[in-house]
């Protein structure tokens, strides 16, 4: 199944300005592939503190899996998506 998930926060809790959730945030995202997780592709909007993410997972579990170190870093929204022909 292909997944749309939005990552964001606000500027107060950004990971970037934090020495240990910046480097954990990334090696999240690095490491997602070791939950079965395919990423397709990674989006920005910095402005926004908000990153897209199009990724392919066979279960709603995996992606639970890979993501709950970053869980609290902030609101994750997980959308069911299908390519359009």
């Amino acid at each position: 199944m292909l997944f749309m998930i939005t990552s964001s926060h606000d500027y107060s809790t950004c990971q970037t300005h934090h020495p240990e959730k910046g480097p954990l945030f990334k090696d999240t995202l690095a490491n997602l592939g070791k939950h079965g997780v395919k990423v397709h592709n990674m989006y920005s909007n910095r402005l926004e503190h908000t990153l897209f993410i199009v990724c392919e997972a066979d279960s709603f579990e995996q992606l639970d899996a890979a993501f709950d170190p970053i869980l609290e870093m902030g609101h994750l929204e997980v959308t069911p998506v299908m390519e359009r022909k």
